[in-house]
This record gives C-alpha cells, sequence and structure tokens, in this order.
C-alpha cells in the first residue's frame, strides 16, 4: 500500500521525557499551570505558567517490526527569548528547554512546512525534507540552496550534517520508521533542540489541524494560530450541521491499486470526512485505532456495492490504471459523471501533492470538498483538494 504517512497508525517519535503525573510543578512548585484550552488533540496538552509555557506531547507508536504498540512522551518547556532562563521545579528537568519565538526552524514532515506556512512564517524555515514541497516559495528555496535538505520523515532519517549546517532554533521532527531514533538520539547529542511531531497521529482531523496552536506558541504566532483555529472550527461545524439535514448519500472512497486490488476508505479521520459531509461509506468497518484508515481490497470485495455509490472517489496519486472501466462502470457516479481524485491541488512537473500537507491544517477546505461533491447545492466555492474527472481517470 503505497499511502503516505498521514495514513498511518505508526510514525511517531521514540522520544523519552517525563510522564504525565511529572511536570505538574509551577516555579514556586504550586500543583499544575493554567491550562490552555484543547477542544479535539488528544496527544498535546498546553499549560501556562508563571514565566513558561509546558507542552505535553504522547503518541502511540506502533512498532513496525510487528511487536507491541508503544505510548512514548516528550515535555516542552517555551520560554520567552528575551529574559534570564526559568527556574523549573524538579519535575521538569528532563524537559526540552526551547527559547520562543524560534526564528530558524527545520522540519522533515510536509504538515508542519503547512502550518507555519498558514501562520504566516514559512520564511523561518532552514531546512525542510526535500524538493517536492506544494509551496511554490518554499520549493525555489531548495532549489536555490537557501534550504537544506534533510530528508523527508517518511522516506529517511535526517541528514545530520545538512542539519548541523542549517543551525535551526528548533528541529520540528516527525518518525515514521522507529529504525529511525539512534538518528534522532544522536541529533540531539549533538545539540540539535528537537520537538516531535504527532499532529499526523490525531485520531481526528480536527484533533490534527488543532497542533497549530503548538506552531503558534512556538513562533510567536499565539492569537493569530488560536484565531484561525476559531475560524476552521466554524466552518467545519456549520458544513457538518447543513450537511445533516439532507438524506445520506451513498458512495466509496476506493481508488484502483493494479490488478484487481483496491485501496478503500473504510474508517478513521478520513472516513469521518465522509460521514460529516452527508456521505454514507458503502465500505465502512468499525474503528480501531490499532489499524489504517484505509485496507487493501478485492475486486469481489467493490463490486457487490459498487451499483450502490452516487459518488465515487476513485482518483489517487498513488492510483494505478486497471484494465478496464469494468467494476465502477456500474456505478451511479459512473454514469452521472460524479467520480472525484484528491488530486485537485497538485503539481505535477515538482512531484508535489498538497494533500499531504496543507489538507492536515485546513480540514475546514477538505470538508467543504467533500460536502460539495455529495451535495452541490450547498456549496459555492470552487472545488481546492477534490477535482472531478472524467471516465477512466484516476489522477
Amino acid at each position: 500500500m503505497l499511502r503516505r504517512s498521514f495514513l498511518l497508525a505508526a510514525g511517531a517519535s521514540a522520544l523519552s521525557a517525563c510522564s504525565d503525573g511529572q511536570g505538574a510543578g509551577s516555579e514556586t512548585g504550586r500543583a499544575g499551570g493554567t491550562p490552555i484550552p484543547l477542544k479535539h488533540a488528544r496527544y498535546l496538552k498546553l499549560q501556562r505558567h508563571d514565566g513558561y509555557t509546558v507542552a505535553r506531547l504522547r503518541a502511540p507508536v506502533a512498532d513496525q517490526s510487528g511487536g507491541q504498540a508503544q505510548e512514548q512522551e516528550a515535555v516542552l518547556v517555551l520560554a520567552p527569548r528575551e529574559g534570564v532562563e526559568p527556574r523549573l521545579p524538579p519535575a521538569l528537568r528532563d524537559a526540552t528547554l526551547i527559547r520562543t519565538p524560534v526564528m530558524r526552524i527545520a522540519a522533515n514532515a510536509s504538515s508542519d512546512e503547512a502550518f507555519l506556512g498558514q501562520l504566516g512564517v514559512k520564511d523561518r524555515l532552514v531546512a525542510v525534507g526535500g524538493r517536492v514541497s506544494f509551496d511554490d516559495d518554499v520549493r525555489r528555496g531548495v532549489m536555490e540552496g537557501r534550504i537544506g535538505q534533510i530528508g523527508y520523515n517518511w522516506h529517511a532519517p535526517p541528514n545530520l550534517d545538512v542539519l548541523l549546517a542549517a543551525r535551526p532554533d528548533v528541529f520540528l521532527m516527525r518518525l515514521s520508521d522507529l529504525a529511525h531514533t539512534p538518528v534522532l538520539d544522536r541529533a540531539r547529542r549533538l545539540g540539535v533542540i528537537v520537538a516531535p511531531t504527532f499532529a499526523e497521529d490525531e485520531p481526528t482531523y480536527l484533533g490534527r489541524a488543532e497542533w497549530i496552536r503548538l506552531h503558534g506558541l512556538l513562533t510567536g504566532r499565539e492569537a493569530e494560530a488560536e484565531r484561525l483555529f476559531g475560524q476552521i472550527e466554524a466552518k467545519v461545524e456549520a458544513l457538518k450541521t447543513a450537511a445533516a439535514l439532507r438524506p445520506a448519500v451513498p458512495m466509496l472512497w476506493a481508488y484502483p491499486a493494479g490488478g484487481d486490488r483496491w485501496v478503500a476508505t473504510v474508517r478513521g479521520a478520513e472516513q469521518a470526512y465522509l460521514a460529516d459531509a452527508g456521505g454514507r461509506n458503502l465500505l465502512l468497518r468499525p474503528e480501531d485505532p490499532r489499524k489504517w484508515s484505509s485496507e487493501t481490497l478485492a475486486t469481489e470485495q467493490i463490486l457487490p456495492v459498487a451499483d450502490q455509490a452516487q459518488v465515487w472517489i476513485v482518483g489517487d496519486l498513488h492510483a494505478a490504471p486497471p484494465r478496464s472501466t469494468v467494476v465502477e462502470s456500474v456505478s451511479p457516479a459512473f454514469r452521472a459523471d460524479r467520480l472525484f481524485a484528491n488530486t485537485g491541488r497538485s503539481n505535477l512537473s515538482a512531484n508535489a501533492y498538497d494533500w499531504y500537507q496543507t489538507a492536515f491544517v485546513r480540514p475546514d477546505w477538505v470538508l467543504t470538498d467533500f460536502v460539495k461533491a455529495l451535495h452541490p447545492d450547498l456549496v459555492s466555492e470552487p472545488f481546492r483538494f477534490l477535482k472531478p474527472i472524467a471516465r477512466g481517470v484516476y489522477k
């Protein structure tokens, strides 16, 4: 299966830090701080203390070698760049101290590039994964050598030589393979300040987007982050309310994977888009945090429901041309030209696809597209990530 990291249950970094019961003291030893309310994120907690903010990050990590999943965690202390270093209680002695706002940032995940871009601080990037950013300015900076290439999280561990040369204030690091952990440990020993990013592991699409609050704290754009997320949340709620008043539309989200195999969305945050947009996923499976949101199915599993699909998301970056269109041709979606691909924001010449970048940060844009595909009269704005495609087209 060639889905990228955001469809995986695994991929958070194996960072050791204080447990949730630690770090609860303030400078004076008083228990707790003032929580910064988060509504959707499960793997991020924020507390404001006198002179600093504590970010607690925790996410499940699947052992890709077949072992038991583990829960990994880290604690960050964010303190103003100006002023003396804060006096921390013993419970925070192992926390990572980051002086904010950070002005030089490295990131090995496209989603973190998008968070920074939405906050208007992409010019602070000094190193990214490589040359396939959907953002033209970032990609140009990489091509011109102004931004270093450290390797994308889903492809390889970071190039430490490039990372050290870039001299970031913080390295926003995501691991898609626990085999990269020794490189992470070495980076920390070499003096690189590492902050893990678990946004892509969040089980809900709003939970993923709410990590923009952490990016706002890191970059001094807290108010902007709070305002933007409030707009995202309000738009999502309005779309869900409007779609809930309509009969659910039978649909499929499955693309050909070659031969007689299909990759189908069956659960998870991706399935939630279908449900919240007023769709009825004909291949719905029970929720299971141990499993991916998509499954590879045989043609025999698609055909029994294909003739009910009034809308079909059949195109994908990784779609393989089938031998024929005989499977999807039995559907009302095929006959009514209601076939779509999720490649609307793509730069084919640059091999850049925003579905794996800004879609994490702007679920309101994604949900708008799904509502428009299912209930066209409810949305007047144009498609962004989705696009209508002709029969037999899968990109």
